[in-house]
């Protein structure tokens, strides 16, 4: 049985329906529906997601989980199927001894590595540096959203899509940060995004390219109780803020990189009623005249 049937039978078993999934993972409909129809199975950056909004663990999403005579669900790595490597068995049968909140910990960073490994072949040319004072930003090396008067923001919206379902961990705090169904809107449709013009505007739509690297190197992590009408049910708990770093290129009259200017970014994160953290938006952009890097 593949990984998107033993889905579906998940499914059927809790009475979940494709769209109920989809709303509770932030999973779009269709890519839902494209498993099932096509075969194909989730990628290692929805394992997770699908697995705690199932309420159930990886290892049966994965390879199954048979029942014991008395009916409970037990696991072995000796049922593990034979086209894994010895390494990798050998990597379960030592994440197998870990007690509960250790594999979770484990499991999510293990999925947060594979889903880097997806994103690093997906187009984006991104690198985390060291700026001369020992500081960390992300280095975005294309600029992929361009326009001489003003910012497609369909095309950012679009591109921001492929984010959801995803999460990336802040490694200055540990805290794991969730991307849902709201940010392509979000990030693209605030009064925040609509207020900013020329510079700004493109950097705030070319930062949507470093996401995954802005949330790890975040810092300064300062909470706010919420107090927006807007938002009394999914940020009851209030938001947190990270600050963050990203440089752009400025290309010269030849075409070629000149030198990359960098800018401050605040991380807007809600503390949802779930206790889980979602990226809401991208806030407070502006340059640091005083720190160009050069190329």
């Amino acid at each position: 049985m593949t990984i998107s049937q033993r889905l579906f039978k998940i499914m059927d078993a809790q009475r979940i329906s494709v769209p109920e999934l989809s709303v509770k993972t932030g999973i779009s409909k269709q890519t839902i529906y494209d498993w099932k129809k096509k075969g194909t199975n989730p990628g290692a950056d929805k394992i997770m997601i699908i697995c705690e909004t199932l309420k159930i663990t990886p290892e049966e999403l994965l390879v199954g989980v048979p029942e014991e005579e008395d009916g409970t669900a037990k696991i072995s790595v000796d049922d593990i199927q034979t086209e894994f490597d010895s390494t990798t068995i050998e990597m379960a049968k030592q994440i197998n001894c870990l007690n509960d909140s250790q594999k979770k910990r484990m499991l999510a960073y293990m999925a947060m590595l594979l889903n880097n490994k997806y994103r690093d072949t997906g187009g984006r040319n991104v690198q985390v540096i060291k700026d001369k004072l020992g500081d960390s930003l992300v280095k975005i090396n294309d600029i992929r959203f361009r326009g001489k008067r003003s910012v497609d923001w369909s095309d950012v919206k679009e591109f921001l899509k492929d984010y959801v379902g995803d999460m990336y961990r802040v490694a200055s705090s540990g805290d794991v940060v969730y991307i849902g169904n709201e940010l392509p809107d979000e990030y693209t449709g605030s009064r925040y995004t609509h207020s900013l013009m020329g510079t700004a505007a493109k950097a705030k739509a070319n930062a949507a390219q470093g996401i995954p690297e802005l949330i790890e190197i975040a810092k300064d992590k300062h909470f706010k109780e919420n107090q927006g009408e807007k938002h009394q049910w999914n940020a009851r708990y209030g938001w947190y803020r990270y600050n963050s770093r990203f440089a752009l290129p400025v290309y010269s009259g030849d075409g070629n990189i000149e030198r990359y200017n960098v800018f401050h970014a605040s991380l807007l994160i809600r503390h949802d009623n779930d206790g889980k953290m979602y990226l809401y938006d991208i806030i407070d952009i502006k340059k640091e005249t005083s720190n160009p890097l050069e190329s």
